[in-house]
């Protein structure tokens, strides 16, 4: 073809003139030049993928190896962190964040529950979340059952060691100012992870200290809802006054506020298994240390109650 005949061959005669070509010879070539340039995209692309990932990077033997995967035993066996056997769902949680806050894999809690990926839980459902279960009472030593164990009634009121609540017992009506005080206590007990019978003896002893009040007055320097003294280093008087500040100084542990200079109830060794009197006198170092018991029953009814 004309197109195809190399310039220094041509005879001088046809220096600077255009070569013409014919309605096929135009079609040919359109043809041509789009095969040529459909046969360099795959050339294209791969090098543009090449660039993306290098060899390396797609090398097997050159990948870390993959954490393996928990056996079916291993999910069954898992163990909240919170020491709780089950799990009551409250508003806004997902099976997820349930996992997360007692420490334990998502699949485990899936597992424990005979639950699906795709199963959805609702607000007031009760979940296992560790394989050992609580004991049943009757197999408590002593005279006095492990209160964190011990039954509690689907209305919230705690019941003795036989199922049964104590005759004359009763439940303290909450006012406005005591309701908005103690769903403070609730959820910042929530929010830290407590256990309800952590929560049920915040709640016992804010009632004993101030009714579930917060005052500006108490014996000596003590103030707000626990009766908390600036001058033992539970914070400065506007600090305590803040329900919020008192109830997370309370419970202490790894996120306190007052590290060092208070101990608060999840820095007192084994206190799931305390009484609830003893519990609360740990942290509160009471003249009247037994004070704290007649408020359990109540206790327990408010937290069911507001939750």
């Amino acid at each position: 073809m004309v197109d195809n005949i190399p310039s220094e061959s041509l005879s001088p005669i046809f220096e600077g003139l255009v070569p013409q070509f014919s309605t096929e010879m135009r079609r040919t070539r359109r043809t041509r030049i789009l095969a040529v340039a459909a046969s360099a995209l795959p050339i294209i692309t791969a090098s543009w993928v090449a660039g993306a990932t290098t060899v390396t990077e797609l090398d097997p033997t050159q990948q870390p190896p993959a954490p393996p995967e928990p056996t079916p035993q291993e999910l069954m066996d898992a163990t909240s962190v919170l020491g709780q056997s089950t799990h009551i769902v409250r508003a806004g949680e997902s099976l997820k964040s349930i996992a997360e806050m007692h420490g334990i894999p998502t699949a485990a809690l899936l597992a424990l529950n005979g639950l699906s990926w795709q199963t959805a839980v609702h607000e007031g459902q009760e979940l296992v979340v560790s394989k050992k279960q609580r004991k049943p009472v009757s197999e408590s030593k002593g005279s006095l059952p492990l209160l964190a164990e011990s039954p509690v009634l689907e209305s919230g009121i705690r019941a003795d060691d036989r199922g049964r609540i104590a005759d004359g017992v009763v439940v303290t009506a909450l006012t406005a100012e005591m309701t908005t005080n103690a769903r403070i206590i609730i959820q910042v007990g929530r929010e830290l992870g407590i256990p309800n019978y952590g929560i049920v003896i915040a709640l016992a002893t804010a009632a004993q200290e101030s009714h579930l009040r917060n005052l500006d007055f108490g014996d000596r320097d003590s103030i707000g809802l626990f009766q908390q003294r600036p001058t033992s280093g539970w914070g400065t008087e506007s600090q305590i006054r803040d329900p919020r500040y008192a109830a997370r100084a309370f419970f202490g542990g790894p996120t306190s506020i007052t590290p060092g200079a208070t101990i608060g109830l999840l820095d007192v060794e084994q206190w799931q298994n305390m009484s609830l009197t003893d519990a609360a006198q740990a942290v509160q170092v009471s003249a009247y240390p037994e004070a704290y018991a007649k408020w359990e029953v109540s206790a327990w009814n408010w937290l069911f109650e507001l939750t």
